[in-house]
């Protein structure tokens, strides 16, 4: 398979493993607009309250290795998890599966991953910056924002998502007290540095990069 084949098929697989569960503890509704029906509005909000338990519980209990291999050890029912545990998923399973040139990408506000062959990304970039690689087969799989695009149709396919859960009234946590519209989080990832970490390289053996991020 190529980049845009590995992308599309982590994304896929992370979102699977997620479906039908408590799902994320950062994504809410509002009660006071958006198209998406009373019922899931409020199915939204319990689940997003038993989630933060969850994940509050991976985090401090597991690093980051041990929390995903407790996740699988889950009944699907009962895992949940933000992008870290999406995109942490995603990568697992590349890993064991010598999945070749997979990217960590950093933001302050959020996570994901990029298929990228040499010559790599450089170290750091913001999101506008992310046009300079339209040239190359550079593959984003975001499976916490269910997107998979070239890497330099990201900040409009980001923008396009936040969109459209905006319309239906879904908003994203800006911290334990409130949230914000998803166009007013999705603005944020604008701003600011990502920092980019090669996890497997070009045969699909880990890095150095894999290890430290497993160890924390």
């Amino acid at each position: 398979m190529n980049e845009m084949e590995h992308a599309r098929f982590l994304r896929d697989y992370s979102r699977l493993f997620f479906k039908n569960s408590f799902k994320t503890c950062n994504k809410t509704y509002s009660m006071s607009y958006g198209t998406a029906m009373l019922s899931k509005k409020l199915a939204r909000i319990h689940y997003c309250g038993v989630a933060i338990n969850l994940i509050d519980h991976y985090r401090k209990t597991y690093d980051n290795f041990d929390s995903f291999q407790f996740l699988t050890s889950c009944p699907q029912q009962e895992r949940a998890g933000n992008c870290r545990e999406y995109y942490g998923i995603a990568l697992k399973y590349g890993f064991e599966n010598r999945i070749e040139n997979i990217w960590l990408a950093n933001h302050e506000k959020h996570g994901f991953l990029i298929l990228a062959a040499d010559p790599g990304i450089s170290a750091t970039l913001t999101l506008n910056e992310f046009c300079q690689y339209e040239a190359y087969n550079y593959w984003v799989c975001d499976p916490w924002f269910n997107i998979h695009c070239r890497m330099h149709m990201y900040g409009l396919m980001a923008t396009l998502k936040s969109s459209q859960w905006e319309s239906e009234g879904k908003e994203i946590y800006k911290n334990d007290y409130s949230s914000e519209r998803a166009t007013l989080w999705c603005q944020r990832l604008f701003i600011g540095n990502m920092t980019f970490h090669r996890m497997t390289d070009n045969n699909g053996q880990p890095t150095a990069g894999l290890f430290d991020f497993f160890s924390e």
